[in-house]
């Protein structure tokens, strides 16, 4: 099925998408960071349990997932100037800098002491600021794209940009990082060991400066770019209720009224438990799993970035054609199949041994299959919620993208952080991996313990979630008939108004 929308007479031109998409560089630079190094620095090289990297980890989520419809819905609310959005944009970018660096600078008697509630505290304060101040940037970005364009084929275009421009930023942030700041391999310090450089302490340092100096260009410049389109987006309605805790909770239990957005927020809810897991050992089972050097493992990002951009592109064009369920479930399949593969394959005994010429081609063939999958899903749930809030609008009457799109956060980082929790009790509790382990002489049990929580057990929660979005049933013919019913009501208040 095709569908053609000109409800929207707005059309964007290639350099706004391209501003509005610029913004995920700073995001995919902290992003990269958080989920690829924090517990890998924290364990291996400050000596930090994984159980408290996890419990700290998820309570910097759980804040997050608290901020985030906090946030939406200041910033829905919010009257000034600026717009809505802009202002919490522009004011993001310093501080979560300044928290980046804090993380991975913890005060150094700490560090000596070993001290494991200080180095806790430390870890804990700092996530949980630099998620808020990551909030501050992302809602309102998240619902200025939704408020940029109401044509869905526009909309598709502009979370392209933003998935394509994320896609390239990470792919440089892993090429560079693993390819320049941790190259080769060094003498630690602490213990004479000869290790890859994500191992060392000494490393660390000048990714971060690097990486703070992208976070304040990139969201900065994203403000900047987009700032001349304010005075076109939508108003804030007028409160009718003054701002609470209470007021919060109401308000995004009122979001579960709608069906589809409840089935989207349950499927979320089970796919980020597996998402939490990945994220914690991906790190782990390449650097003790399959042996990989940075040299190596650089090579991931070349094929992970130019994957995800295909699939974005393709994204807006298969929902086109096919509608957005389709393309949605089957990204979600993929991506599921595609995370475990190869885990699995060599827990079966059916890949090559490490350090064999033919492995690294297959584990990067692989992970760009799954960004492929990656690509095409997150172009699509974007997609998905904003037609909800156009729904929404229709129904109440309120243009509420900011908590619509916070609400999804805040389920999705509270279940991340759940499979966070778990990963790192398993890591602690069941694999067992101890202290400064050297890659090539750890335990082979633990090795395979590792393999089995990162390939079949993380796989299960996702399985549930295809299954919980295989319900969703808003169609692209239903939701040109809402453009048209919002057309319908704007008509007629420009006719009361000259009336």
């Amino acid at each position: 099925m095709t569908t053609t929308d000109t409800t929207d007479p707005v059309r964007l031109s290639f350099g706004t998408k391209l501003a509005y998409g610029s913004g995920q560089i700073g995001e995919a630079v902290y992003l990269g960071l958080f989920t690829s190094f924090t517990t890998l620095f924290y364990n291996q090289v400050i000596g930090l349990s994984n159980t408290l990297i996890a419990v700290a980890v998820m309570l910097a989520l759980i804040g997050d997932a608290i901020t985030d419809p906090v946030v939406g819905v200041l910033s829905d609310r919010w009257r000034g100037r600026w717009g809505r959005r802009h202002p919490f944009m522009f004011v993001a970018p310093v501080p979560l800098a300044v928290m980046i660096y804090c993380i991975f600078n913890p005060p150094e008697p700490l560090v000596e002491s070993g001290h494991q509630i200080g180095l806790f505290v430390w870890l804990s304060i700092t996530t949980i600021l630099s998620r808020v101040f990551l909030t501050l940037y992302h809602v309102p970005h998240l619902a200025l794209g939704a408020e940029l364009s109401k044509d869905q084929f526009q909309r598709s275009q502009l979370f392209s940009a933003n998935t394509i421009i994320g896609a390239i930023s990470t792919a440089m942030v892993t090429y560079v990082t693993w390819g320049y700041f941790f190259a080769g391999e060094r003498i630690r310090a602490s213990d004479g060991q000869l290790v890859p450089g994500q191992l060392d302490p000494a490393a660390y340092g000048p990714v971060i400066i690097f990486a703070c100096a992208s976070v304040i260009i990139a969201i900065w410049g994203c403000a900047a770019m987009t700032f001349r389109h304010v005075d076109r987006l939508s108003d804030a309605p007028i409160p009718t209720e003054r701002f609470s805790l209470l007021f919060l909770f109401r308000e995004i239990a009122s979001t579960f009224k709608n069906r589809n957005y409840l089935i989207l927020m349950i499927g979320y809810f089970f796919f980020m438990i597996t998402s939490g897991i990945y994220e914690t050992f991906n790190v782990f089972i390449n650097t003790y799993f399959w042996e990989l050097a940075p040299k190596d493992i650089k090579w991931f990002g070349v094929a992970v970035g130019p994957m995800i951009i295909i699939g974005a592109l393709v994204s807006p064009l298969l929902q086109r054609k096919f509608d957005r369920k389709p393309v949605i479930l089957g990204a979600l399949i993929f991506m599921t199949i595609f995370a475990q593969l190869v885990i699995d394959l060599r827990l079966l005994g059916l890949l090559p041994a490490n350090g064999s010429e033919y492995l690294l081609p297959i584990l990067v063939t692989n992970a760009g299959a799954f960004a492929f999958t990656i690509g095409l899903g997150s172009v699509a749930i974007a997609g998905m919620i904003g037609d909800l809030v156009d729904e929404n609008e229709v129904l109440t009457g309120l243009r509420q993208d900011g908590l619509y799109f916070s609400a999804r956060a805040f389920f999705g980082k509270a279940s991340l952080s759940i499979g966070h929790l778990f990963a790192g009790m398993a890591l602690d509790l069941y694999v067992m991996l101890p202290f400064e382990a050297v890659p090539g002489q750890v335990d082979e049990a633990i090795i395979t313990r590792m393999g089995i929580v990162a390939g079949p057990v993380m796989a299960l929660s996702a399985m549930l979630a295809v299954f919980i979005y295989s319900r969703y049933d808003l169609t692209a013919e239903r939701h040109r008939g809402i453009l048209m019913e919002l057309e319908k009501v704007k008509s007629i208040q420009v006719l009361g108004f000259w009336t």
